[in-house]
């Protein structure tokens, strides 16, 4: 039987080190073949470095991806006795905010990396912050460098003490957190002796008995997005993505936002006919007699009852030169669709540092500002919540140079 699969996000300041502790997750875990450790020692050597590191397989693996080829750190599992393992790494700040808000990651959990020598800093709350508003609630903290600060207890305690408190702002109640060394391996992989006070379990021991999978999209209600209409021997063909449930012949199904009910006369997989569709599937299906449906719209079963939206509660980041202010008329992209939508009131501005609000009905927001914003719907919607579908609730605000905002749903 093959393990689940479960993307882990890896998140924590830059000079926290985040790329050892990947790399030595990959190392120990033999997700690494030896051929291509050897080929990174000899490197080092090239190089005249004089010790191999670890942060080195992730800076070799990147290196191989920009330059074209096949290796890729999304593509590099490690597998625990519980899990397969994809690691996303996000090397700065900024390309994390983007990254993360516009939905080019799918992340089950995060591991957050604090240095036990440097302490918490101002990017170490603002990935947490980010990363609660993105509906990720799995977490495990690793300490990382206690070898630099000579395995201390007490040390470890203070910064404890002040993680529990700002976990617990964030709703992090029972977050695992592992002292470790990612550059030695200590409580890594491997129980230390440099450590015999600490009594809990290691980081692959955490993320195992903590982290559960993802209920599977396929128990999940229908969700089927429409991404092109054609015109097939005066029938229209819809091209679809099934992201959650499944569609079969016959079936029932409420064209979103319409509200056209139609039942499913035929699907094609693959330039054949089907009997079903499941979710990732990409098919062509043609609905009885429907009077409308093109790019945006979305599939449900009639079972559910659903309405349009009017107006929804969402937090987002703006990440460019862009200001958001009450009253604009803005374009929100969501899935394959396009909407227009006002800035109907700006309810608040967060400060991603101190995990406040900073602002109240604050009349814009400005780069890199995060803020919880009422929009009215100009046209016919519909919009999911994204704690039910996040690949239904995340959207991006589209400017004049593109992307300018992201955020998701939280209320409709």
């Amino acid at each position: 039987m093959s393990l689940p699969k479960i993307n882990l996000v890896v998140i924590g300041h830059k000079d926290h080190g985040k790329s050892t502790l990947i790399g030595r997750l990959l190392y120990d875990s033999k997700a690494i073949p030896e051929q291509k450790i050897q080929e990174i020692r000899d490197e080092i050597e090239k190089s005249g470095k004089k010790e191999f590191e670890f942060a080195f397989i992730l800076d070799s693996l990147e290196e191989e991806r920009t330059g074209g080829l096949t290796i890729d750190i999304m593509q590099t599992p490690f597998k625990s006795q519980k899990y397969f393992y994809t690691i996303i790494d996000c090397p700065g700040h900024r390309e994390f905010i983007r990254k993360m808000l516009t939905g080019a990651s799918q992340a089950n959990a995060a591991i957050l990396v604090v240095s036990a020598k440097e302490g918490i800093e101002a990017q170490t709350r603002q990935h947490l912050f980010l990363i609660k508003t993105l509906g990720i609630d799995q977490l495990i903290v690793a300490v990382n460098k206690m070898d630099m600060i000579s395995y201390n207890e007490e040390a470890f305690k203070k910064i404890l003490h002040i993680l529990g408190e700002i976990l617990s702002s964030l709703g992090y109640y029972n977050a695992p957190i592992v002292p470790v060394s990612a550059y030695y391996g200590d409580n890594v992989t491997q129980k230390t002796d440099m450590m015999k006070w600490y009594k809990g379990s290691t980081l692959i021991e955490a993320l195992d008995n903590t982290i559960k999978p993802s209920k599977p999209l396929s128990q999940k209600p229908l969700r089927c997005v429409v991404q092109d209409v054609y015109n097939l021997e005066g029938k229209k063909l819809a091209a679809c993505k099934v992201e959650t449930g499944t569609l079969q012949i016959g079936q029932p199904v409420t064209i979103l936002p319409t509200m056209e009910e139609s039942i499913v006369e035929r699907i094609e997989s693959l330039g054949e006919e089907a009997k079903q569709a499941f979710p990732g599937d990409s098919i062509g299906i043609i609905l009885k007699g429907i009077k409308e449906i093109e790019r945006g719209h979305i599939l449900a079963s009639v079972e559910e009852k659903l309405e349009q939206t009017k107006e929804f509660i969402a937090e987002l980041i703006v990440f460019s030169d862009f200001k958001l202010e009450v009253g604009n008329v803005v374009i929100v992209r969501v899935g394959t669709a396009e909407i227009k939508c006002k800035v109907k009131r700006i309810l608040h501005k967060i400060d991603p540092v101190n995990l406040t609000v900073n602002e109240e009905t604050p009349k814009s927001l400005g780069d890199g500002e995060v803020g919880r914003i009422l929009f009215q719907t100009l046209e016919s919607t519909y919009l999911e919540k994204y704690s039910d579908f996040p690949q239904l609730g995340r959207f991006v605000i589209v400017g004049k140079k593109g992307a300018a905002a992201a955020g998701i749903v939280l209320e409709k």
